[in-house]
């Protein structure tokens, strides 16, 4: 198989296409006409999944979290996205992104977030004037009302930590899910959910849904996310024999 060929395969799981406009996915750095070889999975390239590539012989990295967000002028050494980017070019090793073209796919992260508490996605729903195909929002309907602390509970052991709460109902339905960053979109769910799933949530937007009785669980940008990335990993898996994860937890913070 060659580069091209399992970013095809990626592309026709989750389109390209449908990723956000902002985000650079697909292929990053490498030969398209290389031989994919060794191929491991990440959730985002750290200086740890760098080493760990290398040691592992691995010659294509697939990433849920983009290497290279912004243009860069210069790839230096050093401990800085362009200098993991110069790392990986100078062994060889080809980095291809997924992000929100995998929050967009059927399923995507959010449906994938939902399965893991033993629940099905109702409905999509797009965010901050997104068109429908790169919708990441998922609602969920229970068909019995689940209580908030049960939520709470199974919320945290998806996203494999603590989380962040505002005081909401007793028990809820509707169950939205916004995988990463979705703090900013708080105003937009009210109304649509009984709780909301996210991460990144600020102070202001955590007030707003404390004033509107809607109950907001923070796991975290990357605790949000984690129900997505194995559900990637598990799509590669399928895509190429002996695919490895390369688990690095990119969580900033500690507790």
């Amino acid at each position: 198989m060659r580069v091209h060929e399992l970013l095809s395969a990626i592309d026709e799981r989750y389109p390209l296409r449908n990723a956000l406009e902002w985000d650079p996915v697909g292929l990053q750095i490498g030969d398209p006409m290389a031989d994919v070889g060794s191929v491991g999975v990440c959730h985002e390239v750290t200086d740890t999944v760098v080493s760990m590539a290398a040691d592992a012989g691995i010659d294509t990295v697939v990433t849920y979290h983009p290497l290279l967000f912004q243009p860069s002028s210069s790839l230096v050494a050093g401990p800085t996205p362009q200098g993991r980017a110069l790392a990986l070019a100078a062994a060889g090793i080809a980095v291809i992104v997924v992000h929100t073209a995998l929050d967009a796919g059927s399923p995507g992260s959010g449906d994938l977030f939902l399965n893991e508490l033993g629940l099905s996605t109702h409905d999509r729903f797009p965010i901050e004037g997104e068109p429908m195909e790169s919708a990441i929002g998922r609602i969920a309907i229970s068909e019995a009302a689940i209580p908030s602390t049960e939520l709470i509970e199974a919320v945290s052991a998806v996203a494999g930590g603590p989380v962040r709460v505002t005081p909401g109902p007793e028990s809820v339905l509707r169950i939205a899910v916004i995988p990463g960053s979705g703090g900013s979109a708080v105003p937009e769910v009210i109304g649509l959910a009984d709780a909301l799933i996210t991460g990144d949530v600020s102070h202001h937007k955590a007030g707003i849904a404390v004033s509107h009785g809607l109950m907001v669980v923070d796991a975290g940008h990357i605790g949000s996310e984690r129900a997505g990335v194995q559900g990637l990993y598990s799509a590669v898996a399928e895509d190429v024999q002996g695919a490895v994860f390369l688990d690095d937890d990119p969580t900033p913070w500690e507790g």
